[in-house]
């Protein structure tokens, strides 16, 4: 048998015969210049619907065919922040493989730019389009500065450990589809505190209603009793309402000023594994009130009726932080909110006005506070009391917008006087 017509070892196809792994293309189906995409490839501004419509710094990606789609194996690019493009070569882009954002994997691509490859500690901020079916196997793995994931909720797959060593990442934002959810899976996977940001990916009267909680007239725009004024302007903010700071679950550097459908925060939780000597048995004990909100799911769907439950427990079982961020975030986007769970929100605000105030100052949440201000404040003393604060933060901007609040709910009357 001559060299070329000798078989592969062991089986294996040779070089330019090799049989794709997992339904993957072979070499010959890489684009040139080993799969690397470049501007091309970057997302149009007319495509899929991203929070972030600014054109993104420089990308390249190493990249697989795939069933008649694409494959991501490698980010390279400038900075931390990510945005996977809707398609490349013509063909949509429909996975991320097994250690994509990984530090190491098994076999890195070739590449030959100039960028650098980010993964690992390097990854903060990923935008997936919505033609992605398929997160492989450990995708993230070790990503520990990784904050910000934007995705939609179709995905199919995930592969086991892919969110292994994310314990920042804090802030989802995901885009509604219709059908089966993902957002479960991956808040399961994460055990600290996240908050998740909802936009509709369709009309939202297209989308079905989630099972068992309807939009509630009295509660949908948060209620007088739960807020502290009408509902009229509970479901917007004020000034500031189309954006939230770094921190909120929103990007503040979006095109629009389109606030999102709904906004939940979901506490942390942790395992401990406690050993049974006599019966040699391990078992695995959970702590925490995050579990229970993740547990509020059915048929994949939340289910708000059950999360807004929760709050008369967790007031007394979660963190100050993230309690007062719940109770806003179901306040300024009161999706499904129903009339008495708006009360126990807007009672609790009342009655950590002070407080609730000041740790939004510090978070620099700014659209958060406005919103609290023109919602709760009682007084013109308290608006002036953040006022004075802001001003000793020289956060000129939450000082403006502080007091135009204050003139515009509590006018100072003009003396006159008659000669």
């Amino acid at each position: 048998m001559s060299e070329s017509e000798r078989m592969p070892e062991r089986g294996r196809a040779s070089e330019n015969e090799r049989a794709p792994e997992s339904g993957r293309a072979s070499g010959s189906g890489r684009a040139p210049e080993s799969g690397r995409a470049s501007g091309s490839g970057r997302m149009p501004e007319s495509g899929i619907r991203s929070e972030n419509r600014r054109r993104l710094e420089y990308q390249e990606f190493s990249y697989q065919v795939v069933n008649d789609g694409i494959c991501i194996l490698r980010c390279y690019g400038e900075n931390g922040r990510v945005e996977i493009p809707e398609q490349l070569e013509g063909l949509p882009v429909t996975e991320l493989s097994d250690y994509a954002f990984a530090e190491k994997m098994e076999q890195e691509p070739e590449y030959t730019g100039e960028l650098t490859c980010i993964c690992g500690e390097l990854l903060e901020e990923l935008y997936l389009p919505g033609t992605i079916r398929r997160l492989g196997r450990y995708v993230f793995y070790n990503c520990v500065r990784f904050r910000r994931l934007s995705f939609y909720s179709d995905i199919a797959y995930m592969g086991a450990g892919g969110f292994t060593g994310c314990g920042r990442l804090s802030q989802l934002v995901v885009h509604q589809t219709e059908g089966k959810s993902c957002l479960r899976e991956i808040l399961q996977d994460l055990k600290q505190a996240v908050t998740v940001a909802c936009y509709p990916a369709l009309e939202p009267s297209v989308l079905a209603q989630p099972e068992g909680a309807g939009r509630n007239s009295e509660g949908s725009g948060g209620n007088s009793e739960g807020s502290g004024r009408n509902s009229e302007g509970s479901g917007r903010n004020s000034e500031g309402s189309g954006r939230n700071s770094e921190g909120s679950g929103r990007n503040s550097e979006r095109g629009g000023s389109e606030a999102p459908l709904w906004r939940l925060v979901f506490p942390e939780f942790f395992e401990e594994a406690v050993e049974n000597t006599p019966a040699r048995i391990i078992s695995t004990q959970t702590h925490g009130m995050g579990i229970q909100y993740r547990n509020t799911f059915r048929n994949t769907q939340i289910i708000f009726q059950e999360y807004d439950k929760l709050f008369e427990m967790g007031k007394y079982n979660i963190d100050f932080i993230n309690i007062l961020n719940m109770a806003v975030s179901r306040l300024m986007f009161p999706y499904c909110l129903e009339s008495s769970a708006g009360g126990e929100y807007g009672g609790w605000l009342r009655e950590h006005w002070k407080e609730s105030a000041f740790c939004l100052l510090e978070q620099e949440s700014r659209s958060e506070l406005c919103w609290l201000a023109e919602e709760f404040a009682g007084t013109g003393e308290e608006v002036e009391t953040l006022i004075q604060a802001a001003n000793d933060k020289k956060d000129t901007q939450m000082v403006s917008k502080l007091m135009d609040i204050s003139h515009k709910r509590f006018p100072k009357k003009v003396r006159r006087f008659s000669l």
